[in-house]
């Protein structure tokens, strides 16, 4: 089963009217700061393009904003936080119809991504899927230890390569950042 859909999430001292005027159905997140807007399955213009900024504008006007957008029929994510105006991290992990890639990596590495995308679990799966080339044939020895080699510095930087699947990701990463920020397991 696939799903799709898109949120603004707001941390800000403005009233929930003040907010609607901007974004439809603001509601309070409970036992947290937040608010979740425009939470659907209505596409955004500028979902999964990047180079189109979501937050920057918003977080003018109301200070911290982050907004995600997951696609796992095609295993796309979109990713942007800012506070006052400023895009502390936006990434975008893009398919092209036939794989995805990091096609975005903006700002500064955040605590979630450290504990997921660059966790032990992730760079073991990586290590995994590596130990094949694009015909599924095991590859050799000195060319998986090349392989090992890149990905432990990747790891330890720690970096993303642009139109890469390096370091591995997914859609599902937006259900992390939720989890991280808000407190959201579904």
């Amino acid at each position: 089963m696939s799903f799709f859909y898109n949120a603004y999430f707001l941390k800000t001292q403005q009233p929930i009217a003040k907010v609607q005027e901007r974004l439809p159905q603001p509601e309070q997140i409970p036992n947290s700061d937040w608010i979740v807007c425009d939470f659907g399955d209505s596409y955004v213009d500028g979902t999964f393009e990047e180079d189109t900024y979501l937050t920057q504008e918003l977080s003018e006007e109301f200070g911290e904003v982050i907004f995600i957008a997951i696609d796992t029929s095609n295993d796309q994510l979109d990713y942007e936080h800012s506070v006052d105006g400023v895009i502390l991290r936006k990434l975008s992990w893009l398919s092209d119809g036939c794989e995805s890639t990091w096609m975005c990596v903006e700002g500064e590495i955040e605590a979630w991504e450290r504990t997921s995308i660059f966790s032990l679990d992730n760079l073991n799966r990586t290590k995994e899927m590596i130990r094949y080339d694009r015909h599924l044939q095991l590859l050799p020895s000195a060319e998986m230890e090349i392989k090992e080699k890149e990905l432990q510095n990747i790891w330890q930087s720690p970096q993303y390569i642009l139109n890469s699947q390096l370091p591995l990701g997914d859609a599902t990463l937006g259900m992390v950042i939720q989890q991280h920020f808000f407190g959201i397991t579904e």
